[in-house]
């Protein structure tokens, strides 16, 4: 990238302490004509001073004007391909000289504002014909698309009087994604390995999944349904049907953009462990050959309907790096109505939310509404209160309160979500700590027991 915004001139370190020098050097003249009877002596310094400043005059003027050719400089950004949130990764930016002199550059990049982490500016002297690296780390804080400006690059004169202020280079874009990294690293070695090693528990039913597979010699742990009375007749020996899970279903996950999700724990909000948590499970869904599909709500309004195919991650991904909260309320009843609209085949629905007691009636009626078409999951968060609640110190009159409030809180949202499971509602009441785990787990429990 090449291309010159803004040039300035303005003087360097060196040259302030030539003027300080040379004014100094004038009080001392000045004092000594007030204090001196030595005329010609005088006379002989005020004359060495006038060529003195004539001459650093002169030659910081020359200098100024030697400036080097825009058109011997060439930048360029190197940007990954993608930022992951609050991971830290690293830019480099070059700085190639065509010209005949060493060239002292310092570059301050146009890092956006919510990356932190880089310390400008960086200082190195670029030899001629060659190419100077200036490699910094940022850690970016918010999701979405980032765009880097024009950097500042101020470049030495050829005496050092002055420094040539130049905006190089052209905006760069890129997108900080949610940090997927180590999720996608654990799916290596296989789907139900990875889940076993970050304690998810997978159920294993044999021989009673929904999809007919294939017929096999009878082994021990088999049970007697399984048995493909004809074919044992026709070999003589007992044969089994053997089962898999049924594909082709469909998952949409209803994700909950309201003010509830911004509450943070460890420099991540409620919304981004939720995004994470939905991401792993949208992973493992394609990856039993579900379709996946998203809508959200109480918030910037989209939908990806449901799409199948491990590829498909990173659709599901592009589509929902820039998503953010908003300062609405939770509408559960309107988006369950407006994803009845847009999605009439029976799925599993995931309500995502942070949920509290007093939405006990709008978010029933909300399950009552989805329950017609599809089968409801409800993730419900757990605000970090509920987790320490019995700890709590209660030593005061206000400790006291909060105490008995936070109980009161405590128990009316058990009530609520234990209402929902007598509905026949599945759901999973989960921390910021172990969404992911208990959002999978639920997944492939209904799964292997062949509710979707």
């Amino acid at each position: 990238m090449r291309r010159l915004a803004v040039f300035s001139l303005r003087p360097s370190t060196k040259l302030l302490r030539a003027l300080i020098v040379l004014t100094a050097l004038g009080l001392i003249v000045g004092c000594l004509r007030l204090f001196s009877d030595d005329s010609e002596m005088l006379a002989a310094l005020s004359k060495l001073w006038v060529v003195g400043a004539m001459a650093l005059s002169l030659l910081v003027l020359f200098d100024g004007l030697r400036r080097n050719n825009i058109d011997d400089i060439e930048v360029a950004r190197r940007l990954p391909n993608s930022f992951a949130l609050n991971r830290a990764q690293s830019v480099r930016f070059e700085l190639s000289n065509y010209g005949d002199r060493d060239l002292g550059v310092s570059v301050t990049d146009g890092v956006p504002e919510h990356f932190k982490g880089a310390v400008f500016p960086l200082v190195q002297t670029v030899a001629s014909a060659q190419k100077g690296l200036f490699e910094y780390t940022v850690v970016p804080k918010r999701r979405g698309l980032a765009v880097f400006d024009q950097a500042y690059v101020l470049i030495t004169s050829q005496y050092g009087f002055w420094e040539f202020i130049h905006r190089l280079g052209a905006r760069t874009e890129s997108k900080v994604y949610p940090d997927f990294s180590a999720i996608s690293n654990s799916f290596i070695f296989g789907v139900e390995q990875a889940m076993r090693n970050m304690g998810a528990h997978i159920a294993k039913r044999k021989g009673e999944g929904m999809e007919f597979n294939q017929l096999r010699e009878f082994r021990e742990g088999d049970t007697l349904k399984q048995v493909d009375w004809k074919a044992t007749a026709k070999v003589g020996s007992p044969i089994s049907r053997e089962y898999q899970e049924e594909k082709d279903q469909n998952v949409v996950f209803l994700l909950d953009c309201s003010r509830r999700m911004r509450a943070m724990e460890n420099n991540l909000s409620y919304f981004d462990y939720t995004l994470n948590a939905l991401l792993m499970s949208s992973y493992i869904a394609l990856d039993k050959g579900d379709a996946v599909g998203v809508m959200t709500f109480s918030g910037e309004s989209s939908w990806l309907p449901p799409i199948k195919g491990k590829n498909s991650i990173n659709t599901v991904l592009n589509h929902l790096y820039a998503l953010d909260t908003s300062t609405q309320s939770s509408d559960y009843v309107t988006a369950a109505e407006e994803l009845l609209v847009k999605h009439r085949k029976r799925s599993l629905v995931i309500l995502l939310t942070n949920v509290r007691d007093e939405d006990n009636t709008d978010l029933h009626k909300a399950v009552e509404t989805l329950r017609r078409q599809h089968l409801i999951m409800v993730v419900a968060l757990q605000e970090r209160l509920l987790e320490a609640v019995d700890q709590m110190p209660v030593s005061d009159l206000g400790e006291a309160m909060l105490y008995g409030g936070t109980k009161h809180f405590e128990q009316k949202r058990k009530k609520m979500l234990s209402l929902l499971k007598a509905q026949g509602v599945s759901v999973v009441d989960a921390t910021h700590k172990n969404i992911h785990i208990q959002l999978v787990t639920e997944y492939l429990r209904l799964k292997q027991f062949g509710l979707i």
